[in-house]
C-alpha cells in the first residue's frame, strides 16, 4: 500500500515537472499546482485529477485541541490517504456557523463538515441523547466513544439521515468538583451545583442538590463569589476554564452522573461529489485516525485538568463506595422514565432504546474497565 502510494505521488510529481518546463519553456505560466474541483485535464496527454475541497466548521478556539490536534490530524491523514485529492480546510471559533447551528449548517450546506455537541441542540437527537441520561454510566471516553459508535451502527437512527455521519464521541463522565467535601448523599443535599440544562439538571435535583444552570463561561465567577458551591464538568475544564483556580479542593467521581457526545458530520452533497474510490480512501482512513486518536482523547485532556489543579492546591479525591454510589443512583430511574415517554411519545421504542444504551455502556465498560483513568498521582 505504502509502496503503491509513493509510486503514484512520484508519477504525479514527474508529471508537473513535464508539464512546467513545457510552459517554462512557452515563456510563461508558473508553479502554483491547481485547487478546487479541475475538471479540466492538466495537459496533453495527461489524465485529469481531480481536486476535492471541504469546509470545516467548528467553534473550538484555534488553540485547542480540537483544532490543533483533531482537525488537522484528521485532514492531514485523509489529504496523505488521498495523494492530495481530498483538501479539508478548517474554520474553527465559529467562523463559519455558531456552535449551537453547527449541525443544520452542515445541513444546509453553509459547511460541508462540522463537528461539534449533540446536546446543543436538545430534543433533535432523541435516540443519541438517550446516552446523556443520569443512571448510564460509563467509566471513560473510551467507553462512551465506542458505545455511541455501536448504537449508531445498530440502531440507525433516523435524526442523523439528513447528513453522512463521519464519527461520534463520548467524553466519558464528568465529575462533581467543590470547594467542601462531597463523601455521601447526604453532603450534596442543598448544595447550588453547576449543571447543563435538561436530564443532567434534573439528576441533581432527584439527588438533592439545588441545579444552576449557567453557561461554562460564567462559571468562574460563579465559584469565585460563590455563587456556586461546585459543579459536575469534565476535568479538563479545570485548565480550559480556570476552574481549577476557584473549586476543585475536592473532586467525587460521579460517572452517573454525565456523558457528552460529540459529532463529526457532513453534507450529503458533499459526500456525494467525491467518487467511489476516494469515498472509499475518505472511509478507510477516517477509521484508522478514530481509533487511534479520538476514543481515548477527553480522558487525555481531563488528565492535563487534573494536573493543572494538583499544581495549584492539594486536591482530595472520593470514589464512592458500591453502597453509597447505589444510594445515589436509586434516586435516578424516573428520569430515564420520563425519557422513555418522551420517546414513545415522538413513535419511537422509548424502553427498547434505553435498555440498548445500557447494555452498551455495560458492554464497553467491561471492554474498557479503567475507572476514570485520568485521575493519576
Amino acid at each position: 500500500m505504502k509502496k503503491t502510494r509513493f509510486y503514484k505521488t512520484i508519477a504525479l510529481f514527474l508529471s508537473m515537472f513535464m508539464i512546467i518546463t513545457v510552459f517554462a519553456g512557452c515563456g510563461g505560466g508558473g508553479d502554483k499546482p491547481p485547487t478546487g474541483n479541475n475538471e479540466e485535464s492538466d495537459g496533453p496527454g495527461v489524465p485529469s485529477t481531480e481536486v476535492y475541497e471541504f469546509r470545516l466548521a467548528h467553534f473550538w478556539p484555534a488553540s485547542h485541541v480540537i483544532e490543533t490536534e483533531v482537525a488537522q490530524g484528521w485532514s492531514k491523514a485523509v489529504y496523505e490517504a488521498s495523494d492530495g485529492r481530498i483538501i479539508i480546510t478548517s474554520f474553527p471559533a465559529e467562523t463559519l456557523s455558531r456552535a449551537t447551528e453547527i449541525y443544520e449548517g452542515v445541513v444546509e450546506g453553509v459547511a460541508d463538515i462540522g463537528i461539534s455537541i449533540y446536546a446543543y441542540t436538545r430534543g433533535r437527537f432523541p435516540v443519541l441523547e438517550t446516552l446523556l441520561l443520569p443512571g448510564v454510566s460509563f467509566y471513560n471516553s473510551e467507553a462512551s466513544s465506542w458505545a455511541a459508535m455501536e448504537a449508531i451502527a445498530i440502531l440507525d437512527p433516523v435524526e442523523l439521515h439528513d447528513v453522512h455521519h463521519v464519527w461520534t464521541w463520548g467524553s466519558g463522565p464528568a465529575d462533581l468538583v467543590s470547594k467542601k467535601p462531597i463523601r455521601t448523599l447526604e453532603d450534596l443535599k442543598g448544595l447550588q451545583i453547576g449543571a447543563t440544562a435538561g436530564p443532567r439538571a434534573d439528576g441533581l435535583q432527584a439527588l438533592g442538590a439545588t441545579p444552576v444552570i449557567m453557561p461554562m463561561s460564567e462559571w468562574y465567577e460563579a465559584l469565585s463569589r460563590g455563587v456556586m458551591d461546585g459543579g459536575v464538568t469534565p476535568l479538563e475544564t479545570l485548565v480550559g476554564f480556570r476552574l481549577g483556580e476557584v473549586t476543585a479542593d475536592y473532586v467525587t467521581l460521579t460517572p452517573f452522573l454525565y456523558n457528552q457526545l460529540f459529532f463529526n458530520v457532513m453534507n450529503k452533497e458533499s459526500w456525494n461529489k467525491l467518487p467511489a474510490d476516494l469515498q472509499q480512501i475518505f472511509t478507510d482512513a477516517t477509521a484508522e485516525f478514530y481509533a487511534a486518536t479520538i476514543p481515548k482523547l477527553w480522558d487525555r485532556i481531563n488528565a492535563t485538568g487534573y494536573q493543572y489543579a494538583l499544581e495549584l492546591k492539594d486536591v482530595d479525591v472520593t470514589v464512592l463506595s458500591p453502597e453509597e454510589t447505589e444510594r445515589w443512583v436509586a434516586f435516578l430511574p424516573p428520569i430515564q422514565d420520563a425519557y422513555v415517554t418522551f420517546l414513545n411519545d415522538r413513535g419511537l421504542p422509548g424502553e427498547e432504546i434505553l435498555q440498548t444504551m445500557k447494555g452498551l455502556a455495560d458492554k464497553y465498560n467491561a471492554q474498557y474497565p479503567a475507572f476514570a483513568p485520568y485521575i493519576t498521582d
